[in-house]
C-alpha cells in the first residue's frame, strides 16, 4: 500500500494521458462526442494530490 501512495503521482498521470489518448483515438475513429474523455483527462490533473505549481 505504500508503493502506491509513493506512486501516486506517476499513476494520476498515466490516468491522464490515457485518457486523452483514448479520447483522441475515439475521435480519430469517427465518434463525435470526445469531450468526456477530455474532461476526464483534466480531471485527473486537477485531483493530482502531488501537482507542483
Amino acid at each position: 500500500m505504500q508503493v502506491l501512495f509513493e506512486n501516486l503521482e506517476a499513476l494520476f498521470f498515466a490516468l491522464a494521458f490515457g485518457s486523452v489518448v483514448f479520447g483522441l483515438l475515439a475521435r480519430l475513429l469517427g465518434v463525435r462526442r470526445t469531450w468526456p474523455f477530455f474532461l476526464l483527462a483534466a480531471l485527473w490533473l486537477v485531483l493530482n494530490p502531488d501537482r507542483h505549481m
